[in-house]
């Protein structure tokens, strides 16, 4: 029921969206409904904050259901319901897409909630301290507009550090509705990262296969096909989540492909409901993940320049040119906020530090068009599902052969090439601008050639199997029975190579895919939230009066203080930040405080009542600390001021509760001087 709940939260508010707009075309609805829900939410909770009203699900429920009215009119006014049409037997090749299609996100979803082990388990990610505070305080607050989210001080609500909350906005509202925010993300995290993946893939591969000429009924087998192969990749997902939770920018790369097939269709969908739906979809992509912005351009534009190869390549791009700015228009608008709030944050993704040695140039080759897991899975990228990677390469020179447009081999020799260069020569050469949007991150980068191999991979499956038969028919001359003609057999051998994929390489990939997941959900390798740290907040629930702070480290469970219990803490962030010095000198120099009027200033200025300590915080890579109060060659874990306490006789602290190597410590603010 929670899945459904999510799955519904997660596309309703696009689908009532497109339903207004009577957008006309099933296929560019599907690719666009989900970031237009995102696209959507974005514009509520921009529009709500100025008006006084909290982002909520009656606020979104009233928004969605006025656009369903407003599509109902339209079509009452236009002649009322259209006529039930007479009913037509599905073809074999709707049915077996459809099958795949449907396996495909079944595959996916059951791999995550098998790896998750239930949708309440904490992740243990580093990142998802960010994720998780954000979707709290936006259920706690009902803030969610650009301007208002991330603040660093949860009383006074500001500063506020500019931080993308589109993939928060959905868990949020889903949380409000009664699942924790832990159970809410996780849910989410499956619609999207299983569910809208593969539906995304599914879509962009109908819409390759469209546009090098194949029929509706190759497009429905190769989607379909497409929908079985994408549980199987390690990127975007998995590789993201279990390289750091990096939620955002995988949500981001889950949607991307359905956005990319959106604006490719625009060429044969113009019109002003086409633009509008596209520039929504856009919008909301950027508001999960800003870098959405150049994964969408560049693959756009390559495989634009990729179909100028193929027949009408120009008269497509001639159709597109409107709508796409049309999209461009409606996009920047409703991305404005993010813009304005977030500006100034683009100089400091792209001069993100980067610890790591550049690659041979063939091992980079190598890695790029492989599938190796690499990250801290396979730090060697020795492993990978080998054939799968067969295939895809043999899709390639497969697509290449139809001569019917390079956009889709364009698109991906485009992103290879980017992953290339980042392996061989990180944050330098000409690319160097694009890629610092990534943070010069290389699992971020790679992931983007993982968006187009289900596509090529299916693509040369189905067109050598629809190849074969139609040279077979070739050969008999005399008339066959319904059965044996090229679409049901083409239907049937597409529908057993299907099988034979989820058998054997699908199947093996994903429960490699399932026991990297589990690692950091359902059997972590590390924890940083556990038992002791769930049994801190109960206890501190109710103790910590109105005004009072907890003074923390969020690079432990500290963070679930505020996001189970609403009590307010002085690190959100794990390294502190410098739009707030405080968070960081107290981390760094609190156990200093008899000596330090400073500290003991601070402490008085925050109504510093308690100070929480984990002393076997897990460790995290200390580049990019403020003032580089961290040794970026050390792994920062527990926080110095916080450390050894116990034995430093501090004036005014005295240990309340402990559990296992969880500390609070409560502080008693008038005898923290030093004695006279």
């Amino acid at each position: 029921m929670i899945l459904l709940a999510a799955l519904v939260t997660a596309l309703l508010p696009g689908a009532a969206l497109v339903f207004a707009l009577r957008l006309r075309s099933p296929l560019l609805s599907a690719a666009v409904i989900p970031t237009a829900s995102v696209g959507l939410l974005l514009a509520v909770a921009t529009a709500a904050a100025p008006l006084g009203l909290p982002f909520s699900p009656a606020v979104v429920g009233s928004v969605v259901a006025l656009l369903l009215a407003v599509g109902l009119l339209r079509r009452l006014r236009s002649g009322g319901l259209p006529e039930r049409p007479a009913y037509r037997r599905p073809t074999a090749p709707a049915v077996v897409g459809l099958l795949g299609g449907l396996a495909g996100a079944a595959l996916a979803a059951r791999m995550w909630l098998r790896g998750f082990g239930g949708l309440d388990r904490i992740p243990q990610e580093h990142d998802m301290i960010t994720h998780l505070f954000l979707v709290g305080y936006i259920e706690r607050s009902g803030e969610a507009a650009p301007w208002l989210i991330r603040p660093i001080d949860v009383l006074t609500r500001e500063p506020v550090r500019f931080y993308p909350g589109g993939g928060h906005l959905t868990p949020a509202l889903l949380s409000r509705l009664g699942a924790d925010p832990v159970v809410a993300i996780n849910a989410v995290t499956v619609v999207c990262l299983a569910v809208c993946w593969v539906v995304s893939v599914a879509v962009l591969t109908a819409v390759a296969a469209r546009r090098i000429g194949t029929g509706p009924g190759t497009a429905w087998l190769a989607a379909g096909t497409a929908a079985v192969i994408a549980p199987a990749l390690y990127r975007p997902g998995v590789h993201l989540m279990h390289d750091g939770g990096i939620y955002s920018a995988a949500v981001a790369l889950a949607l991307a492909p359905g956005l990319i097939a959106a604006l490719l269709l625009t060429a044969d969908r113009p019109g002003v409901p086409a633009a509008v739906a596209c520039g929504a979809g856009a919008g909301g992509l950027l508001a999960v993940h800003p870098s959405a912005a150049a994964t969408v351009a560049v693959s756009v534009a390559t495989w634009l320049a990729g179909d100028l190869f193929g027949r009408d390549g120009w008269q497509r791009i001639r159709r597109a040119m409107p709508v796409l700015l049309g999209a461009g228009i409606v996009a920047g608008a409703l991305a404005l906020p993010l813009v304005l709030q977030g500006g100034d944050s683009a100089g400091a993704t792209g001069s993100f530090p980067v610890n790591r040695q550049g690659l041979p140039l063939g091992d980079s080759i190598g890695s790029a068009t492989s599938l190796v897991y690499g990250g801290y899975l396979d730090p060697a990228r020795a492993i990978g599902p080998a054939g799968l990677t067969v295939l895809y390469l043999y899709g390639v020179l497969v697509v290449v052969r139809a001569c019917g447009g390079l956009g889709l081999v364009a698109a991906w020799a485009s992103w290879t090439a980017i992953t290339v260069s980042t392996m061989f020569a990180p944050a330098q050469g000409p690319l160097r601008m694009l890629t610092g949007l990534f943070y010069n991150d290389q699992p971020r980068i790679w992931s983007h050639v993982a968006m187009f191999v289900p596509s090529l991979a299916a693509l040369g499956v189905v067109l050598t199997v629809t190849g074969a038969v139609r040279w077979a028919r070739r050969r008999v001359r005399r008339p066959l029975p319904v059965p044996l003609r090229p679409r049901p057999v083409a239907s049937a051998l597409v529908l057993a190579a299907m099988a034979v994929l989820v058998a054997v390489p699908v199947g093996r990939a994903m429960a490699t895919n399932t026991e990297a997941i589990s690692t950091r959900y359902a059997h972590p390798d590390f924890v940083r939230v556990g038992p002791d740290d769930l049994a801190a907040v109960r206890f501190l629930a109710g103790r910590v009066t109105p005004g009072e702070r907890v003074l923390n480290s969020a690079n432990d469970g500290s963070i679930f203080l505020y996001v189970d219990a609403g009590i307010p803490i002085v690190n959100t962030t794990t390294l502190g930040t410098g739009a707030a010095p405080y968070t960081y000198q107290l981390m760094r120099s609190f156990r200093d405080y008899p000596e330090d009027p400073e500290i003991r200033r601070m402490l008085r200025d925050l109504d510093v009542g308690w100070v929480y300590v984990d002393s076997e915080a897990p460790g995290i890579g200390a580049g990019g600390a403020p003032e580089g109060w961290v040794d970026a060659s050390t792994r920062f874990t527990t926080a110095p001021g916080l450390t050894d306490l116990d034995h430093a006789r501090l004036p005014g602290l005295t240990p309340a509760f402990r559990s296992g190597t969880v500390t609070v410590y409560r502080l008693d603010l008038d005898a923290i001087d030093p004695p006279a």
